[in-house]
């Protein structure tokens, strides 16, 4: 036992007894194997095909502007492909990082990039700006590399993005509804049945 003047000097210099230590020890080993256990898992994910395709496609859509390209040159395909190429997106966040929050903020990119497609031509070149594949890539990373900032603003935007992919849903179909009537009546109006 600790005589009274050295229990008194440790607690004078913010020492800590062996019993606290010990604490300290075992709360720091127990944070390490935390962090190798993520490290691991992040190793893991990045390895896999999912991971690797959707890298891939953020750059050929986006970086190449395949997605401005087929949008301009066949509109009604381009604006069905965006959909089926976010697949691997909404796979990686809902079933590889298991992340409700970061699966909605996905969407919701995804939705504003098929909204503004449907815009025949300028929706095209406005596509070419809005990069929905780099974005909903690098907040996958985000979460990937546990990086506290983007995590935390996906959780905090996500009531927001669930109310706006209904919206942003509606108003697709509304514009898209909108879009085939100004078809069809121009091809009513050349004569081309």
């Amino acid at each position: 036992m600790e005589s009274s003047r050295r229990a008194q000097a440790r607690e004078d210099l913010g020492l800590t007894t062996q019993e606290e230590q010990d604490e300290i020890d075992l709360s720091l080993k127990k944070e390490e194997e935390r962090r190798q256990k993520k490290e691991l898992a992040k190793i893991k994910l990045e390895t896999e095909p999912s991971y690797k395709l959707i890298k891939g496609i953020a750059f050929v859509m986006d970086k190449c502007f395949a997605d401005a390209l087929i949008g301009f040159f066949a509109p009604g395909i381009g604006d069905l492909i965006s959909p089926l190429v976010a697949l691997p997106y909404i796979y990686v966040s809902l079933f590889k990082i298991k992340s409700i929050p970061l699966t909605l903020a996905i969407i919701y990119n995804m939705m504003i990039d098929c909204f503004v497609g449907i815009v025949p031509y300028v929706g095209d070149l406005i596509d070419a700006f809005y990069r929905s594949y780099v974005k909903n890539y690098q907040l996958i990373v985000g979460f990937v590399e546990d990086d506290e900032e983007v995590i935390k603003d996906v959780r905090r935007r996500s009531v927001f993005c669930a109310i706006m992919i209904v919206v942003l849903g509606l108003l697709c179909w509304l514009l898209y509804q909108m879009v085939a009537s100004m078809i069809t009546g121009m091809q009513s109006l050349f004569g081309c049945n």
